[in-house]
């Protein structure tokens, strides 16, 4: 039952994934001088996960999981600088501010959460949905885990294939 719920996650997501989202998200991580990834709960490993591959291929990130941390990162951002924030729900508290600080700083806010109406969405530039369904007794949020690896997985590929000579030559100098 497990996987069959982590396979309808994939299988959902890349039916709402927008690719112009994908797009957009791609080229306004490539003209940032920075990136930063919010994430809390159980985002915060894919967070981090996402900080790890963006510095495998060249790309300047800094990844905030404590929230405290992500309003005072996120006030000091601005227009030269992306984030992402990742939450299934959209609703969470924390990362909501601290996406709405870093858009009133000027930043191009890409956000990666469930289909669905939310908070989030309010301050979010570029959404990347993810379609998982979580019931009352998967609270450690376990679909949604996976649809969100995919969706960074994506988009490392585009970041990779965009910038192609330069992804190559950083994984090779960080192997």
């Amino acid at each position: 039952k497990i996987f069959r719920s982590d396979l309808q996650a994939l299988h959902d997501t890349m039916k709402v994934l927008d690719t112009g989202a994908m797009e957009a998200a791609a080229h306004a991580i490539r003209k940032a001088r920075r990136v930063e990834l919010y994430g809390i709960g159980s985002a915060a490993p894919i967070a981090e996960d996402a900080n790890y591959r963006l510095l495998r291929i060249g790309v300047e990130a800094k990844v905030v999981v404590d929230s405290h941390v992500q309003a005072i990162s996120a006030s000091l951002t601005g227009p030269d600088v992306a984030t992402i924030t990742i939450s299934h729900s959209g609703s969470t508290h924390e990362t909501v501010t601290a996406t709405k600080l870093a858009r009133e700083a000027g930043a191009t806010t890409i956000c990666i959460t469930n289909f669905g109406k939310s908070p989030l969405l309010a301050y979010a530039d570029i959404v990347l949905h993810t379609m998982a369904r979580e019931t009352q007794f998967r609270t450690e949020a376990m679909t949604s885990r996976i649809a969100q690896l995919a969706v960074i997985d994506a988009l490392i590929a585009c970041l990779s294939l965009a910038d192609y000579d330069k992804a190559l030559a950083t994984i090779s100098k960080t192997f």
